[in-house]
């Protein structure tokens, strides 16, 4: 029993590569039962002084392998079993290695399409999704199909936009990740400030305008030291964390907050445990806090909600401000989640700081859960 799986990708590649035919008798086969040999056996991997000596006997050079297309044929299941692992003659051999050879490039090329393929198809449903939502009007889905016409992995519909320096951002496929992570980062209102400067334990400053400027600042050990600067980097964390999570993130197969819709604002789903409560927590006989129960017992207030923000406060001590970017599955387990831009700050005081933050609802049931990505 031969040990090297195929995907559905593969196979199909293979198989219109060698124009559906069978590599040994040139014979239709349907895509849905042919098998794949290898030429000369799989069970050489086994053996590798034979593996050896029969490529220096076929002129094989070091760069061939038995797991490789150029070793790989489509065939007729029978042709397959009756073959099995006998090593043919070198006459043979030499012609069918040169006949999935010449195919190589041909399989390279058909998985790049079919992988295109269903990439194309996910962002189709995402899009759907969208229009079904109401989160898009049928005109932005024929605009961006058409903008992503080359490079349709998935894509993004944002619910806020990344505003960058010369221009905000509300729909970004993973192709556009790389070149936004070079754009300036626009901080707020603020149009007479250009980037922030970032320090070490040596006292050595550096300057950032860009996400790629500043994850590489942060990995080399600066960081945001004055309170004006850590302010400041709130727009570096929100914006770079949220491209580091859209590489990783996926169409999800399901969700348990799209249909009833629900976020942010249905705060008794939201754990009081997300609130940046700062010191010791007061004695409470609630034993699992909501962000609803703290506002009914006069711990938390509403100072603005709309649908997808939410700003909170303590009357005297923390507030926070959540906002609502974007839905996507974030840690590949199949579920749909929202990821958070989160501001927490003093209100009376300047502290303030930021980053985002990945909820998840396991179940139509359940509250909603944290993230670590």
């Amino acid at each position: 029993m031969a040990d090297q799986r195929f995907t559905a990708t593969e196979r199909e590649a293979i198989w219109l590569a060698h124009e559906k035919k069978c590599g040994y008798t040139r014979e239709l086969i349907d895509v849905s039962s042919f098998h794949i040999d290898h030429v000369l056996p799989e069970k050489l991997a086994d053996s590798p002084d034979e593996l050896n000596r029969t490529k220096a006997q076929l002129g094989l050079d070091d760069k061939f392998e038995l797991t490789g297309f150029e070793n790989l044929l489509p065939c007729k299941p029978g042709i397959n079993l009756q073959k099995g692992s006998v090593i043919l003659e070198p006459a043979p051999i030499h012609y069918f290695l040169a006949l999935a050879a010449s195919k190589k490039a041909l399989v390279q090329g058909h998985l790049a399409r079919i992988e295109q393929r269903k990439n194309r198809g996910r962002a189709l449903i995402l899009l759907q999704q969208c229009l079904e939502r109401g989160e898009l009007s049928p005109d932005e889905v024929v605009r961006i199909l058409e903008e992503y016409v080359d490079q349709p992995a998935e894509i993004f519909k944002l619910i806020e936009g990344m505003k960058f320096a010369d221009s905000e951002v509300h729909t970004v496929a993973k192709a556009d990740i790389a070149e936004l992570r070079n754009r300036p980062i626009r901080l707020g209102r603020n149009d007479d400030i250009d980037g922030v400067t970032l320090t070490n334990d040596a006292d050595e400053q550096i300057h950032v305008r860009s996400c790629t400027e500043y994850d590489a600042a942060i990995e080399a050990g600066y960081f945001a030291l004055t309170t004006f600067d850590i302010k400041m980097a709130t727009f570096f964390e929100h914006q770079c964390g949220l491209l580091k999570a859209l590489e990783a993130a996926s169409t999800p197969n399901v969700s348990h907050i799209a249909d009833p819709r629900v976020g942010i604002v249905d705060l008794h789903l939201l754990p009081f445990s997300l609130f940046p409560y700062m010191g010791e927590e007061p004695e409470s006989s609630d034993t699992n806090p909501t962000y609803q129960s703290k506002i009914a017992d006069g711990t938390l207030v509403v100072r603005r909600i709309t649908h997808n923000l939410l700003v909170i406060e303590e009357h005297e001590g923390m507030g926070q401000q959540l906002i609502e970017v974007v839905r996507a599955d974030f840690n590949g387990d199949g579920v749909e989640d929202i990821l958070l831009f989160e501001y927490c700050y003093a209100t009376h005081g300047t502290l303030g700081y930021g980053g985002i933050r990945v909820l998840t609802l396991k179940d139509s049931t359940s509250r909603f859960e944290e993230l670590t990505l």
